[in-house]
């Protein structure tokens, strides 16, 4: 399989000035040229050389397009027809019919053409293909927009402000026939273009215009990945040492050297001849169906719940897409590339770059790995400990409790430490005592000023320290300590009642306030008491 590594135009211009020929003046204010008898036209035999070159690219052009090309600067083509005719008289070139716009064609003609533009392309003749004869009486429509599109990458858009053109119709080739394993079958690109300096050691270029089932265009996609997958013996004397099998590369590597990005040469697809909304949905189609070429190997590192994954490009063919007249618009280093798999719109080199790879997951997940450590520092900020300002690296810890026992204990915001948590917490327990102990010594206070109890006759809140005594003040109605009312309950006295009156009280009641702390309860139990079957 041969394809030639690029082209290179031969360093003639140092006959450019023996192009024309001397002037004879005519009349005042004007020149006039000889033409010469092997070229009537009056070409020039550096334009001759570079239609010839131009054609072998192209195969078949018009002169309007070779203007454009060759000489964008020219008010017109009228120099690039005086060359073609020219050339058509030596018998180089012919023409086979119009454009629909009513542009001739233009073709190399026979062997000596093809020869002709071989010494201007530096090739050999084997490789310059065949001649297009015939391709002008249906319009060459399919070479027509083939031909535009070389034009978008070389001139750039035409839009104000676009970006500019890349390389020259050189750094093209056409109609480039590749052989598949076993040589029975072939892959045929419409153009394959060169742009190292840029970073694109080449490019395959396929134009759609609209009149193939978007399966069919997908079809090519596996022929270009299987024609990529071939590979061929290093002859490198730093592999002798090596297997066989180790010493192999893949046969682009060596055709087209420098390429750094994993995968295969991209491939473009710039499809025309239909409305905006047809054409990206044209593209969408195509996308689809071809998925499993350039999609690449979904991959995994299961760290944690938010491992998204990403995707190895090995063995995947970077397709790129756009329409022709974006492309024209804004030319080839302009945002027109949509690169299947990924959103957007990008400039070409941007579309280049494999998208969810090894190193955009890596990115993300040290993306996640910040935003958690954030979350994770925020949080420890503000369980820092109130008393001694200490940090900690955990939300919770183990520690020993005041038993002995391993408890598990988790910090707060607004806490503290657990050395700190434990003095707060027995600093706590000997003010609460205090603060019990406290209400235990006014209630003792209080209940000693009351009445005393009516069957011991102590304090009405109960003998200090006992587990029954009192620890708030008695209430009015109170009549024994907490003591007798549990005595009186187990040996189930029933409530307590107190004798009535007598009449000798009751009589000196009337003169004085009897001295006797259970009087007015004694009255009351006196009617509500009856003394008939009264136990006191």
């Amino acid at each position: 399989m041969s394809h030639r590594q690029g082209l290179a135009r031969p360093d003639d211009r140092d006959d450019q000035a023996d192009a024309v020929e001397p002037a004879e003046p005519t009349r005042p204010g004007r020149t006039a040229y000889r033409r010469g008898a092997a070229n009537p036209n009056g070409s020039t035999t550096s334009l001759r050389a570079d239609v010839l070159g131009a054609l072998g690219v192209l195969k078949v052009a018009t002169a309007d397009q070779l203007q454009r090309l060759l000489r964008p600067g020219a008010a017109s083509n009228k120099a690039v027809r005086q060359a073609l005719r020219d050339l058509a008289l030596h018998g180089l070139v012919a023409s086979d019919g119009n454009t629909r716009d009513r542009h001739k064609t233009w073709r190399l003609e026979g062997a000596a053409g093809l020869d002709a533009a071989a010494v201007v392309l530096g090739m050999v003749r084997s490789e310059m293909g065949g001649t297009a004869r015939g391709a002008g009486r249906s319009g060459a429509q399919h070479a027509m927009a083939v031909n535009e599109t070389v034009l978008a990458f070389v001139r750039g858009g035409t839009a104000p402000g676009a970006a500019g053109g890349v390389g020259t119709v050189w750094s093209w080739s056409t109609e480039t026939e590749f052989l598949l394993p076993g040589g029975r079958r072939k892959v045929r690109p419409d153009g394959v273009w060169q742009a190292p300096e840029i970073g694109v050691p080449v490019l395959m270029v396929e134009v759609d215009r609209s009149t193939m089932a978007p399966a069919d265009v997908a079809a090519k996609f596996p022929r270009y990945r299987e024609l990529f997958r071939t590979r061929v013996r290093d002859n490198d004397p730093a592999l002798a040492d090596r297997e066989p099998a180790d010493r192999t590369v893949h046969w682009w590597r060596r055709a087209w050297p420098g390429h750094t990005r994993p995968g295969y040469p991209p491939v473009a697809l710039v499809v025309t001849d239909a409305g905006p909304l047809a054409l990206a949905n044209r593209q969408q189609a195509v996308a689809d169906l071809s998925a499993g070429c350039w999609r690449g190997r979904g991959c995994r590192e299961v760290r944690d719940d938010n491992d998204d994954g990403w995707r190895e490009y090995d063995d995947a063919v970077p397709i790129v897409a756009t329409t022709l007249e974006l492309l024209a618009a804004r030319g080839p280093l302009g945002p027109v590339w949509w690169r299947f798999g990924r959103a957007g719109w990008h400039c070409l080199i941007e579309a280049l770059e494999n998208p969810n790879n090894r190193a955009a997951y890596d990115l993300r997940q040290a993306a996640r790995e910040d935003e958690e450590h954030q979350v994770h520092q925020e949080l420890m900020d503000s369980l820092v400990c109130i008393d001694c300002g200490e940090v900690p690296e955990e939300e919770s810890t183990w520690e020993y409790g005041p038993d002995g026992r391993q408890v598990e204990w988790t910090r707060r915001p607004g806490g503290r430490c657990w050395p700190y948590h434990e003095k707060h917490q027995q600093r706590q327990q000997k003010e609460q005592e205090a603060k019990v102990q406290a209400q235990l010594e006014a209630a003792r206070t209080a209940n000693a000023a009351l009445r005393p109890c009516w069957t011991s006759r102590g304090s009405i809140g109960g003998k200090e320290g006992s587990e029954l005594e009192l620890p708030e003040r008695a209430r009015p109605d109170r009549l024994e300590c907490p003591d007798c009312v549990q005595a009186r309950a187990v040996k189930d006295l029933g409530p307590l009642v107190l004798p009535a009156p007598t009449k000798r009280e009751q009589v000196a009641a009337l003169v004085s306030t009897p001295d006797d702390p259970w009087w007015e309860d004694r009255l009351l139990h006196a009617k509500l008491y009856p003394a008939r079957g009264r136990r006191v």
